[in-house]
């Protein structure tokens, strides 16, 4: 099991019984004498440590909860400080995006706890956080990163291809070709007939580009049968940790180098893909430009974590312990089964990243 390395601060915790009001209506962790976490945020960040797959026991949950809390006060502390303020543009989409999913999984936060002002607030913390890290580590940032790190990160982690795809025939099972008529399974060994064919036509292409008798682009004519090929494929960015294209797809393109022409086909040869890996940082896709900021989050991950928790560490907070295993109880006491299968509800993404 996990075991969760909690942020090194000064926790007194204190136990007291709840009075007749919601539980909702205490404070979880005060601050330094002046700031509080009530309970309904505290639970939002209880809620997804306790369904983590992590495997954590309900104190390291309790653990977690706290930690993020603190983190959450520290961010919106600095933020404040910095004179730090979303453009009305991010104003709009914290509120675009707090009314969209509350409309998927506010009844659940609801029942947990979570009240949509808790939700807008925690929303609008995410958007404060990021502001902070990019006034860090952007190229304008206090403490910048090195241009050429985030974009080693780039195309690490990222490949890019332009390719064209094209269905050759529809495969049909044993027992579907069995069922067929004499005509029909004419027809359909026709088709497998037909799209050899063509298989070995799309696979000569490639040949032809990487022996230089073809560009790619006048491969691509040749397979589309169109004048402006290098526009009507796609070129396309595939991440390789998380991609609708396969780990076989991806394995496969990633042994190629860039600019080479290859095909990929499966054993079936019912579809095949003329590809060209292409140059991430060329400036005429603009990929580096669009997928930056991202690069840019990850790259700087482990810094900003330690920044943050250099400011929580100067905190002296009190945790009431008995409201935060009552926000525990209320939430383990609610059936999420019965939101299964409630349209765009998936119990993952209470934190919509950006």
């Amino acid at each position: 099991m996990k075991k969760f390395i909690s942020v090194i601060l000064f926790l007194s915790v204190l136990a007291f019984s709840l009075s007749s009001c919601s539980v909702q209506d205490k404070s979880v962790i005060t601050v330094n004498d002046t700031t509080d976490v009530d309970a309904a945020v505290f639970t939002y960040f209880l809620n997804d440590a306790y369904y983590s797959d992590k495997g954590y026991t309900e104190s390291e949950c309790i653990d977690i909860a706290t930690s993020e809390s603190l983190k959450y006060i520290a961010v919106n502390t600095r933020f404040a400080q910095t004179a730090g303020s979303l453009t009305l543009d991010e104003k709009a989409d914290v509120s675009q995006e707090v009314n969209a999913l509350w409309r998927i999984y506010g009844d659940y936060l609801t029942e947990i706890g979570v009240t949509k002002d808790a939700y807008f607030k925690i929303k609008q913390y995410e958007y404060c956080k990021e502001n902070l890290r990019f006034s860090l580590y952007d190229t304008n940032g206090t403490q910048p990163i090195n241009e050429a790190y985030i974009q080693q990160y780039f195309t690490t982690n990222y490949v890019g291809i332009k390719y064209f795809y094209q269905e050759l025939y529809t495969v049909k099972s044993a027992d579907e070709i069995a069922a067929m008529s004499d005509y029909d399974r004419k027809i359909y060994e026709s088709s497998k007939q037909s799209a050899q064919s063509r298989y070995e036509y799309i696979s000569s292409l490639a040949n032809y580009v990487n022996s230089s008798v073809y560009t790619m682009n006048e491969a691509f004519m040749a397979a589309t049968g169109e004048i402006y090929a290098d526009v009507s494929v796609s070129a396309t960015v595939i991440d390789k940790q998380s991609s609708s294209f396969s780990a076989e797809f991806i394995d496969a393109v990633t042994m190629q180098s860039v600019g080479s022409a290859f095909i990929i086909t499966n054993s079936d040869r019912s579809y095949i893909y003329l590809i060209e890996r292409i140059d991430l940082l060329d400036t005429k896709y603009d990929f580096y430009s669009q997928y930056r900021d991202i690069c840019l989050k990850a790259v700087s991950e482990s810094y900003f974590n330690n920044e943050i928790n250099s400011w929580v560490q100067s905190y002296t907070a009190v945790r009431h312990l008995s409201v935060a295993e009552k926000c525990l109880t209320d939430i383990k006491k609610v059936d999420r089964s019965k939101y299964v299968g409630t349209d765009g509800y998936e119990f993952n993404s209470f934190q919509l990243k950006r």
